[in-house]
């Protein structure tokens, strides 16, 4: 599974995620059913900034989680580091920041420390490369700043400081004071998870937990947060890198400018933002005009800084979150504090980037053309560019489906135009009639087949009471009764009959009739009905006939019985006579 999952039986085909995203990583692939649409992460274009995460109104999409591989770790007691990001006071709202290490240790991480550790170390790397080098830097402590670089602005990675995020360089730093020690990064950012496996600095990081799984997991233990004592974290403590999880933090930990009149120094925050100053160097660099590019940009994805990321659990606005964070550096400083220069090699802070860009295929316009025209655009003209699909117009989404990252029937207008026309076509090409009126019983449609079977035309009949063209007895019991009415209507002035099924649409408060013409039906009936009297008729004749010559026959018969029964009984007699007379008697 890949650091963001969808979910599938919970996507419904929304696009919202797509028209989010700020590059567009979302692919669309076919699921089991007909025109069933599941919108997926393609991790080779995703820098996993989180907004298809927090914009799917499902909750389709599914994090990666290490929680299932660090807890057993815990409750067995292996000493795990804790490395806690600086914008942890903005994470959980109305308690002592203070009260963090006490429950972090609670649950079982043997040493508790801040990730602003980590900053304060790439915070001087900053500040010695500023003053040595003369070529503009972009600051490289936000992940997702990283993989958007590297994957969609490669142009820009000789700008891209090589210098290691806070966490890293917090990660090496704890291994180096104890070696062996296993270390979980807890911080808000989703890209974090990919940063741990990524080339070159994933000796640093064992686990990653979200602040909403940190939230659980005090729940799942019954820690109540409010009724703990404060503690301190372990070891060395940070001091003006605390402010690095706010916009412009980097420059203030770094002790560089932040006059906006400065043009040393730009800080920028929000996709949107940081794609159009990369944009800018790019043609700053394709120009050779460097004297206009900043010697250093202060470069974060979430809006606001790392206090707004995507898995901060905190309801609060922006604004409170980074006051929060602002006070609990104000409580926590304290400039006599020899505790606050931890050191490691400077190479340990450096590392390298690489060109990550996906190669894809790229149209010609017969080829988008072609793909247009499969929802009928023909030309400019049909290209709404609405971005309902969740690109910015009709030839990126064509793009997009010719690189296999969307499909045709995206196009919602397309398709609620070709559902209509479907249902357009059925209504005007049934042989039933069809009639709508409204409940003041006043027509509101018909079909070509209701203009025929009443023999008025469409322009005649729109706009006047129903009673002008039939008995409306059917359709007003409909409206009255809002329910389904069925019945047979004879029109024998039109030598018509019909039977009639009215629909009442509460939403619309009208009332559909379909009309089906069964004259003919009838007609056969009644001809089957007259057919069958005349052949009873001539079938009760011929019995009639039958009758009386069974009765002739059986007269006949009658009275040749009885003359054969005197002849024989006469026979009988005479024998028998004959026999008394010469002695011998029958037996």
């Amino acid at each position: 599974m890949g650091i963001i999952s969808t979910i599938d039986a919970k996507c419904k085909d929304c696009y919202k995620c797509l028209r989010t995203c700020p590059v567009k990583a979302i692919k669309m692939e076919r699921g089991e059913l007909p025109h069933e649409l599941h919108a997926r992460v393609c991790e080779e274009r995703c820098i996993f900034d989180g907004s298809c995460v927090l914009v799917c109104p499902q909750n389709a999409k599914k994090v990666a989680s290490d929680l299932d591989s660090l807890r057993p770790l815990l409750e067995e007691g292996v000493n795990v580091a804790a490395s806690i990001a600086p914008s942890f006071p903005s994470a959980f709202p109305d308690i002592d920041p203070l009260t963090i290490p006490t429950a972090l240790r609670l649950i079982g991480f043997g040493f508790v420390q801040e990730t602003a550790i980590g900053a304060e170390l790439v915070s001087r790397e900053y500040a010695r490369r500023f003053r040595e080098e003369d070529k503009p830097l972009i600051s490289s402590p936000c992940p997702v700043v990283v993989n958007l670089i590297e994957r969609h602005y490669p142009e820009v990675i000789p700008y891209l400081a090589p210098i290691v995020s806070p966490m890293v360089a917090h990660g090496r730093y704890l291994k180096q004071i104890m070696p062996g020690t296993k270390v979980a990064f807890i911080g808000p950012c989703i890209a974090k998870l990919g940063e741990r496996e990524a080339s070159g600095v994933d000796d640093a990081i064992d686990f990653v937990l979200t602040f909403e799984e940190l939230r659980d997991v005090f729940l799942e233990a019954g820690i109540d947060l409010g009724s703990l004592e404060q503690s301190q974290f372990d070891g060395a403590l940070p001091d003006k890198a605390r402010l690095f999880p706010v916009e412009g933090g980097i420059l203030r930990s770094a002790s560089l400018s932040t006059d906006m009149l400065d043009h040393e120094v730009l800080t920028v925050s929000g996709l949107e933002n940081c794609k159009e100053v990369l944009k800018q160097f790019i043609q700053g660099m394709r120009r050779g005009d460097r004297a206009h590019l900043p010697c250093l940009v202060d470069m974060l994805a979430c809006e606001g800084g790392c206090i707004n990321g995507p898995k901060n659990p905190s309801d609060e606005d922006v604004y409170t979150r980074r006051a929060r964070v602002l006070e609990y550096v104000k409580q926590s400083s304290d400039p006599e504090d020899v505790s606050r220069c931890p050191k490691i090699p400077r190479e340990l802070l450096e590392r390298t980037y690489r060109n990550l860009k996906p190669d894809v295929l790229e149209p010609d316009e017969g080829a988008i053309r072609a793909i247009l025209a499969k929802t009928g655009k023909h030309s400019e003209a049909d290209e709404l560019n609405c971005g309902a699909c969740g690109y910015d117009s009709c030839r990126d989404k064509a793009i997009a489906v010719f690189q296999g990252m969307a499909d045709p029937e995206m196009c919602i207008p397309y398709m609620r135009e070709r559902a209509e026309s479907v249902a357009n076509l059925f209504v005007t090409c049934t042989p039933n009639a069809i009639i709508v009126i409204d409940e003041d019983e006043t027509v509101r449609d018909l079909n070509a087949a209701a203009e025929g079977m009443f023999k008025r035309k469409k322009g005649e009949v729109v706009g006047k009471n129903l009673s002008t063209i039939m008995d409306p007895g059917h359709f007003r019991k409909a409206l009255q009764e809002k329910t389904v009415v069925q019945g047979e209507v004879c029109y024998p002035d039109l030598d018509l009959v019909t039977y009639q099924t009215i629909f009442y649409e509460p939403g619309e408060r009208l009332a559909m009739g379909i009309i089906a013409d069964i004259t003919e039906e009838r007609k056969r009936e009644r001809r089957l009905l007259e057919i069958r009297e005349q052949t009873l008729d001539k079938a009760q004749g011929v019995i009639n006939k039958q009758m009386e010559v069974a009765q002739k026959i059986a007269g006949l018969l009658g009275e040749t019985t009885a003359e054969t029964k005197v002849l024989l009984t006469n026979l009988m007699n005479t024998f028998k006579n004959e026999g008394e007379d010469d002695g011998t008697s029958s037996r």
